[in-house]
């Protein structure tokens, strides 16, 4: 699998609005104390909820801690802590909430199904799993590279949450004709 340079994402991202999905979530649930931020990317999610008051770990492959440390005071600092590494060697702390904004679609197909385990193993009882999974009709269903699932499977691989939103989103962004079709997720962690 060819391994993708995320830096210029990151940086042509940075100061981007955080992404609505976290502000429905943060809007209806108010029972978490921490996060991960799985993929954080340039970080602008994990420091909206650090100047929240959140504890966040900020996890990405690539990771350009300044991004985060840069926007925050001494407080906030207090309240980080980062792990640099790629999805399949990640083992994940125990934590009330996984946040993964457009992140694991690009986990190495191979060991998808091993991030998915780890993240619904993290995730402390009753807490919650909110972020994106690729619909089979998004642009990115074209490469092997990329997981995609049709509605009916990402469904399935919520049978362990009580799906609180499953939102299903299609379009074609104009900038650049890319097909669109991912599925927005906040679920429960099922205790069993």
């Amino acid at each position: 699998m060819i391994e993708k340079d995320w830096s210029n994402y990151q940086s042509n991202t940075l100061n981007n609005n955080v992404e609505n999905l976290l502000l429905i979530f943060l809007n209806k649930y108010n029972d978490v104390n921490s996060f991960i931020d799985l993929g954080c990317g340039a970080g602008n999610e994990s420091v909206y909820l650090l100047k929240k008051g959140y504890k966040v770990i900020s996890i990405d492959r690539q990771l350009n801690k300044n991004y985060i440390l840069d926007r925050l005071n001494d407080k906030e600092k207090d309240n980080v802590k980062f792990i640099e590494c790629d999805f399949k060697d990640l083992v994940l702390p125990l934590s009330d909430c996984i946040l993964a904004m457009f992140s694991i679609p690009f986990c190495n197909p191979i060991y998808f199904d091993k991030l998915w385990d780890n993240i619904y193993n993290s995730i402390n009882e009753n807490g919650y799993f909110v972020g994106q999974l690729f619909g089979n009709r998004d642009d990115f269903s074209k490469t092997n590279q990329v997981n995609t699932f049709t509605r009916e499977e990402a469904i399935s691989k919520l049978s362990k949450y009580e799906i609180l939103l499953f939102d299903e989103i299609e379009f074609i962004r104009e900038s650049d004709n890319k097909k669109w079709h991912y599925f927005n997720i906040i679920a429960r962690k099922n205790t069993i």
